[in-house]
């Protein structure tokens, strides 16, 4: 992986993790990459970095950081059923709109800037 993992202010003052990808080359844009209910996965990092090497600034929040930080759930039955009822138990669906958008406004002061979600975040 050629990402990190590094915690970001949010407009409400919360910290949470974000997974910031540098692009290869010249920077085409950037790019919020909204998780799958299973957490900020390798397998998002993963997207994140391929995002990055196609000259892309990515980043990744991790939007169940405020009550379960560094929540991470494999792709089984089980990993899908903890995600399912953690999405249940969080803080209103409109908080992490505000935290998508937080890591929106940092891209945008040097270029366009896009959005794409997973499965929760799509």
């Amino acid at each position: 992986m050629t990402g990190t993992m590094k915690s970001m202010t949010m407009s409400d003052g919360a910290t949470i993790a974000v997974y910031h990808a540098q692009p290869t080359g010249d920077r085409r844009g950037g790019l919020v990459l909204v998780q799958e209910i299973f957490g900020v996965t390798d397998h998002i990092r993963d997207l994140c970095d391929d995002y990055a090497a196609d000259g892309y600034e990515v980043l990744a929040p991790a939007l169940f950081d405020r009550e379960h930080p560094g929540f991470e759930a494999d792709y089984s039955g089980d990993g899908l059923a903890r995600g399912i009822e953690l999405a249940r138990q969080l803080h209103p669906f409109e908080l992490s709109l505000t935290d998508v958008q937080t890591c929106i406004d940092s891209l945008a002061p040097a270029g366009p800037v896009f959005v794409v979600g997973y499965c929760y975040g799509g």
